[in-house]
């Protein structure tokens, strides 16, 4: 078989097998030596989604929001060398999150590794850093179906010279194989004994809920419900606006987790989704600590077993921890989120006011990505607790600022309003993240961008200009070049552009930011 022939071949049962996996979404970066699985996936096309990219980092953050969107797993196809290596960051967050990632790197024959030849690299090591379990490919029939970790996966494809002999045929790739199930690492018998043990020893537990995909969420919503445990819902586990949980909800804040008062109230901490976000987090080596997540990552130092959140949503009712001591909690959030209220009417012009802002404006059923550093944070602190649809999301395995745009519109779509709310270095890092807007359809996004300067995160942690990255840019440019409408927001009666695309301009008052800081650290004092 000539190595066209075979490249062909090969190429068709890589595409069937991420079919059969379940992927509907191909984020496709064209190159020389991918043009096998170029070729093929514009064969297929009847069978994914193909979006093309010519940025493999941007690519490959597309596709994390993709995953989030539709809970399925989606590929990412590059060609050698450099442009393999692009993909880290996206499959570190893929690791960290349990996010299904797969990277499909194409390579040349395995007889050049290690010659010098033009854009060859070892690329079976490119994502060591993240244990990504790596498949090395050459011939057809090497991969027949693929495993289904809970988390990314790599698929790297040798191809030999001539790459193509001509244009594809169509390819059909529905296999009518439905995906094989992730087996969670341990059973539901060794689930129940690890929770029996942290129940028997602590009695009056925090719980702190962090990342949740909106059918966990649900699923555990009525077991929440029906402890009198202080609850700290983050955005992102989908309950914070639940009514039904308002009543034991904590609603001042993160530093509310840092008080005397919680100390006493509470001997144990359940954390339930991904790895918190609160600086009390940190502070949780010192605490008996019940973790349950989709991944087997304990998120601190001290070695603990991790409860599979699909057999926690099994066992749950069979545990029913009480409060008991937490009434001064209680008393002592009451009366600093009342506080919070009021400051947050006083400084309306504060990041915080505007954040608030903002969360009033966006739709009722928009699936809202969240940016780290300030952006997740202010949201937590500011955003109004009512009951909407919205669904919030957030890059949390490894917290990076890089990707944020190109995630969001991952997560766009004809069905749902998409929105983000993003810091400005965030935005800058990412500014090719605009780029696969014309091939999504029609969608509603907004992009709101904090711009304050700088990254102001790092004023609050080091009080050293060196950190900051001062800037004086604004982002109507970027706006334009993509075609998108623009606003500028600084005032609560600002509006919005009234068109499907539009980037929003956050500008803070600094000095109104600066009060509303200081004034709320002296609530905890």
């Amino acid at each position: 078989m000539s190595a066209a022939r075979t490249n062909r071949a090969l190429s068709a049962e890589i595409l069937l097998a991420l079919h059969n996996a379940g992927v509907r979404t191909v984020c496709l970066c064209p190159g020389g030596r991918n043009a096998p699985l170029v070729l093929a996936c514009d064969a297929a096309s009847e069978y994914f989604e193909v979006i093309s990219f010519f940025e493999e980092r941007s690519a490959a953050f597309f596709a994390l929001g993709r995953e989030a969107r539709d809970g399925r797993p989606v590929a990412v196809i590059t060609t050698s060398g450099t442009a393999a290596a692009e993909l880290l960051p996206a499959m570190l967050e893929a690791a960290h999150s349990g996010r299904r990632l797969i990277a499909v790197t194409a390579d040349r024959p395995r007889r050049l590794r290690g010659t010098g030849a033009p854009q060859t690299i070892n690329q079976l090591p490119l994502f060591a850093a993240a244990a990504v379990p790596v498949i090395d490919i050459e011939r057809p029939e090497e991969i027949m179906a693929l495993p289904n970790p809970n988390g990314p996966l790599h698929l790297n494809v040798s191809f030999e010279e001539p790459l193509v002999d001509g244009t594809f045929q169509n390819i059909a790739v529905d296999g009518g194989k439905e995906p094989p199930r992730v087996n969670p690492w341990i059973d539901t018998r060794e689930a129940r004994r690890i929770c029996a043990a942290f129940f028997r020893e602590v009695r009056h537990p925090l719980v702190l809920v962090s990342s949740l995909d909106p059918h966990d969420a649900h699923a555990l919503a009525p077991w929440l419900a029906s402890l009198d445990c202080p609850l700290y819902l983050e955005p992102v586990s989908q309950l914070r606006n639940d009514g039904n949980l308002q009543k034991f909800s904590l609603h001042s804040g993160a530093r509310i987790l840092l008080t005397p008062e919680c100390r006493i109230a509470c001997d144990g901490v359940i954390r339930i989704g991904g790895v918190p976000t609160p600086r009390f987090w940190r502070e949780c080596e010192q605490w008996k600590v019940l973790h349950v997540s989709s991944v087997n990552l304990p998120g601190l130092a001290a070695p603990s077993p991790v409860v599979p959140l699909s057999s926690f949503r099994e066992i749950c009712l069979e545990f029913s921890p009480q409060s008991g001591k937490a009434g001064p909690l209680f008393a002592r959030d009451s009366a600093a989120a009342e506080q919070l209220d009021s400051l947050l009417q006083r400084e309306p012009r504060s990041e915080p006011g505007l954040v608030r802002l903002l969360a009033t404006r966006l739709a009722e059923d928009a699936r809202v990505f969240l940016g780290n550093s300030l952006p997740i944070r202010e949201w937590d602190l500011a955003a109004p607790r009512r009951e909407n649809r919205r669904t919030i999301h957030a890059n949390r395995g490894v917290n990076g600022i890089d990707g944020l745009v190109s995630t969001a519109l991952g997560l766009a779509g004809p069905d749902r309003p998409t929105a983000a709310l993003l810091g400005d270095l965030s935005a800058l890092y990412d500014l090719a993240g605009l780029w696969p807007v014309a091939q999504i359809g029609q969608a509603d996004i907004t992009l709101a961008v904090i711009n304050n300067a700088g990254g102001q995160i790092f004023d609050r942690m080091f009080k050293h200009a060196a950190f900051l990255n001062t800037h004086q840019l604004r982002l109507r440019g970027w706006a334009e070049m993509f075609g998108w409408h623009y606003g500028m927001v600084s005032e609560q009666s600002d509006s919005f552009p009234s068109a499907s695309l539009r980037l929003v301009e956050v500008l803070p008052d600094a000095e109104a930011t600066r009060r509303f800081a200081d004034a709320y650290a002296n609530l905890w004092h």
